[in-house]
């Protein structure tokens, strides 16, 4: 068992010592990354998410949106690289999910004071696809009893207030 110990602390030392260095800090939660803007301003970040929207092209470069589920942000591109962007996410699709390394910015003074980001490099993780959103028939019965229950109401509100006049 002291063996076995042993060559565990030892395998985490190496593994503390000798991890790569990575030049971006990658992030998949936007609130970490907005919450932070103060320290992160002008620092290479990598970010994942789906693209959504649309893409808006603006001469030699292109704005695309992603998101993580519940924020978004907004990324500078270069046109060759948003080309690579199939499909973006919309009610009936799901958009496809890009990883961006790019500079930070909190307050980007060339785009009007928004938080963005420039795209140094950009990769598909995965592609987009149609979502099927078909209506459960449970959801229909109980559409049809409510809205038939609520026409019954108003009739017999309308008989009482025809009578009591």
């Amino acid at each position: 068992m002291f063996k076995i110990l042993k060559t565990l602390i030892f395998v985490l030392f190496f593994m503390f010592i000798f991890n790569n260095v990575c030049r971006a800090e990658e992030y998949t939660n936007y609130n970490d990354l907005i919450e932070n803007g103060k320290t992160l301003d002008g620092r290479m970040v990598e970010i994942k998410g789906e693209a959504i929207g649309e893409a808006m092209t603006r001469g030699n470069f292109t704005w695309i949106n992603i998101s993580d589920g519940s924020n978004g942000i907004g990324i500078w591109v270069k046109n060759e690289d948003a080309n690579k962007i199939k499909t973006f996410g919309s009610y009936k699709y799901k958009g496809d999910i890009i990883k961006v390394s790019g500079i930070f910015k909190r307050a980007c003074s060339e785009h009007g004071g928004d938080m963005d980001i420039h795209e140094e490099s950009l990769a598909i993780e995965s592609i987009g696809y149609k979502v099927d959103r078909s209506l459960e028939n449970s959801k229909v019965f109980k559409s049809l009893f409510l809205s038939a229950a609520t026409l019954v109401l108003l009739g017999v509100y309308y008989m009482k207030r025809l009578k009591g006049q």
